[in-house]
Order: C-alpha cells, then structure tokens, then sequence
C-alpha cells in the first residue's frame, strides 16, 4: 500500500516462518556446523523468502570480527590499480572477508578520512597504497589494534607491514637501460612527488643514475605533470617536449597512460618512434606491447601485490607475529620496439 511503512525483517521473523526455535536460527548463522544439513537448508530457505538480511554490527560486538578490510587506493582508472583492488578482494573473499574500497584521489586527506571510517565500521584490518599519510592518518594507524598493510613501495620504516616494489631501483634501471642505448639528452616525465612516495622514489632513482653516469640533471630535465595521470596528457607533454630548441632523443614516463598517449600523438603527427624519439613507460599496461611501436616500459604485478597484501592481512588476523614485515614482489624490464 502506498505510504506504508515498511518494516524490517527481524531474526525472529526467520524463527516463527520456520517453526524453529530463535536459538536454532541463531546458531544456524553462527554456527552453520552445528546445525544439521537439512535445518540449515530450511532457514536459509525461509531467509530468501523474507529477505532477511543478518545485522553484522550487532554481530560484530560479539565476535569483536566485522570480516570486513578497508583497502584505499589512489584511483581506479588505471588497471594497475584496479588489479590491484581486485587480487586483494579475490584472495581475501573465499576466506569470508569482505573489502571496503575508498579511492582518496592522491589526496593524504581523503585517504585520512577513510582510514577514519574503517576504523569506525570496525574493519578488522586496513591495507593502504604507499607511505604518504597526514599525521593525523598515522596516529590513527599507530593507535589501530587490526593489521595495517602499506603497498606499492618498499620502506624500512613501515607501520606494520608492506608489500610492493621498489620504485626507486625501478625507474634508475630503466635509466640505466637508455644511458646505455646511447641516449644522450633523456627527460624523465613524471608525477608531483607531494604526498606521493612512489612517484618521490622514481624521480630519485632517474636522477641517481643519470649522476652515476655523469649526466647532468637540469631543470629542462625533469617534466612534471598533474596526479592522477590520464592518455590524454600525454600528446601536449610530448609536443612540448619535442618544441624545444635542443629536442630529447629519449622520454622516460614514470606512469604507463601518459606514455601511451604521447606514443599515439607521435604515431599521428610523422614522429618516427624510436629514431625520432624514444619512449619508455612504467607500469606496462596491456595496451603497451599491442601498439604500432611496442613500448618499453616497467613490468607492475598489481594483481600479485594485492594478493600478496591480502596473504599478510589474513596471516595476522590468525595470530602470525607482528614482525614488520617488507615484501619485495619485484618488477621487471619489458624491452620493446620504442627505444
């Protein structure tokens, strides 16, 4: 009837429907392997025919489990993130956790906000994407009784444990790689390094190697562009680029879009890839090895990560030792047409 109250289906809604006893119904959601087969069968029955749905805060103040994780991450567009998201929640749901997702848009101030409602929601862990929290955001971790997961970077000074690779060492080794192709004038293009560790490790490790070989490293050598990083940068930063008086023989994205789209802009406008220019990327996104040119660029197993993110949550929710643990899953040179 129209303008009815609708009125919540209850626990003992379930027991009356089913003619069983509100403790048999209880246990039977608490406890299904305590209840016989064809009881359970009977109650779930009467469930889907009521619609009832199990109110998982009441229950979580007796079992002090919610079996919910808080994960954020920067953003989704990117598929890196997304197999990120994705390995974690495949590993964690066939062990009956659940993932509470947050994008905090490489904002430390969105991520500090979702930390605050996870914790609020009692999520009985938190994996988050690097090391770059606000003060306020560490405290709350450092005062959190549940696992914390820091991922996509490896640190010495983690607040729990973390899972990634190093940014650092992957961005110098690229580096290293077109120092010794016999690129001379090579420009880095990457991400603000404000609040974002990962993109901070990459630019050092692209000037680190670049002053090992006794390169010097200008301001006309670094180019910086805004988080998050889309395809559609990519042709204005590399028409830039290539306007200049003295004109780079090689480009080195520190994320994969940005270098697809400067890849497609080139492919458009009569610039020959590599012998023009060369480009390399970071991330290896699946249209990279599929393009005109195949592009260079550094191997990220999102997926792994997330699942081995997930892999430590669940060890420490069943009582593994706190030992600060650092797991390096690597990355990977992919060397293709483009350089």
């Amino acid at each position: 009837m129209a303008g009815e109250t609708r009125r919540k289906v209850t626990l003992k809604d379930v027991s009356k429907a089913s003619g069983l006893s509100l403790i048999t119904v209880s246990r039977a959601l608490r406890q299904p392997e305590t209840v016989h087969a064809d009881t359970r069968a009977k109650i779930q029955k009467t469930i889907d025919e009521l619609g009832y749905i199990p109110n998982l805060a009441a229950r979580s103040l007796v079992s002090q489990r919610s079996d919910m994780i808080g994960v954020v991450v920067p953003i989704l567009a990117s598929s890196l993130f997304a197999d990120f998201a994705e390995g974690v929640s495949k590993a964690l749901e066939p062990q009956g956790q659940r993932v509470l997702l947050a994008v905090s848009n490489w904002q430390p101030e969105k991520e500090e906000e979702a930390i605050r409602t996870f914790i609020a929601r009692q999520a009985d862990a938190i994996i988050l994407t690097g090391f770059s929290h606000t003060d306020a955001a560490r405290r709350l971790l450092d005062r959190y009784d549940g696992p914390v997961v820091e991922a996509w970077n490896t640190r010495e000074n983690v607040i729990d444990s973390a899972v990634g690779f190093n940014n650092h060492a992957a961005a110098a080794e690229m580096t290293r790689y077109l120092i010794d192709k016999g690129y001379r004038d090579i420009v880095m293009v990457g991400g603000s390094s404000v609040n974002n560790d990962q993109a901070a490790d990459r630019t050092q490790g692209f000037i680190d190697a670049m002053t090992a070989a006794g390169r010097e490293v200008g301001p006309e050598s670094i180019v910086e562009f805004d988080n998050p990083a889309t395809i559609e940068s990519g042709g204005p930063l590399i028409r830039s680029l290539l306007a200049r008086d003295r004109k780079p023989d090689a480009v080195f994205f520190l994320a994969e879009l940005p270098a697809q789209g400067a890849m497609l802009w080139c492919l458009s406008n009569g610039v020959r890839v590599p012998e023009d220019v060369a480009i390399a990327g970071f991330g290896d996104l699946s249209l990279s090895a599929l393009l005109p040119v195949p592009m260079t660029t550094v191997q990220i197993r999102g997926r792994e990560i997330g699942e081995a993110a997930a892999a430590q949550t669940l060890q420490r929710l069943q009582g593994a030792p706190v030992d600060r643990t650092v797991k390096d899953v690597g990355f990977q040179l992919q060397i293709r047409s483009s350089t």
